[in-house]
């Protein structure tokens, strides 16, 4: 598990650095310019025109646009938890996450998060549902610490009704304990 979030965050750092490169150099070509003189000549050379261009209802749906573009390169985002337990250990790198989400929720009306709460077959039907509802509670009250409104959050559990993968191995069962966040827009 360990080497899979290794892995996982190293294919992370580099999907930023390439998508930062390409949105700094191809999109906003400003990859070999000269170096800018002050901030004050770069503002006199501005033309009138190009200032008003870009109203604040476009710089923040592009925001918003940026930020759901990110979101949906990260897919459903996934948290393990440890059996007969309910205690998240989020990722440092998950802040960028969270800003994102943040963002998108408070700016896109509408939008909500889905967190859903899973459980392995060990157990009892009870117990497994017991433990998905708590493991979905403290991912919601994780993601209100981060900022996020909790009206937004829609909360499901789902017991151990719907394994990611098979029960048979302890690999399997440490997959199907999980909640699950997905956008809805």
């Amino acid at each position: 598990m360990k080497r899979l979030s290794l892995l996982f965050s190293i294919i992370l750092i580099a999907w930023i650095a390439i998508a930062s490169y390409w949105y700094v150099c191809k999109i906003r070509n400003h990859c070999g310019d000269a170096a800018q003189g002050p901030a004050t000549e770069m503002v006199d050379t501005l033309a009138a025109e190009d200032i008003s261009a870009v109203s604040p209802e476009i710089a923040e749906a592009d925001s918003v646009a940026i930020a759901l573009e990110y979101l949906d390169g990260i897919g459903i985002k996934k948290y393990y938890f440890e059996f007969a337990s309910s205690e998240l250990n989020a990722a440092n790198d998950d802040d960028m996450y969270f800003t994102s989400l943040g963002y998108f929720l408070t700016n896109k009306p509408g939008s909500s998060v889905r967190v859903v709460g899973h459980a392995c077959s060990r157990g009892s039907a009870e117990a497994n549902e017991r433990f998905s509802k708590l493991r979905a509670e403290r991912v919601k009250q994780y993601l209100v610490e981060k900022g996020i409104e909790g009206e937004k959050i829609i909360l499901e559990w789902k017991g151990d009704r719907e394994p990611a993968a098979s029960n048979d191995t302890e690999d399997g069962r440490e997959l199907n304990r999980r909640v699950e966040i997905t956008i809805n827009q």
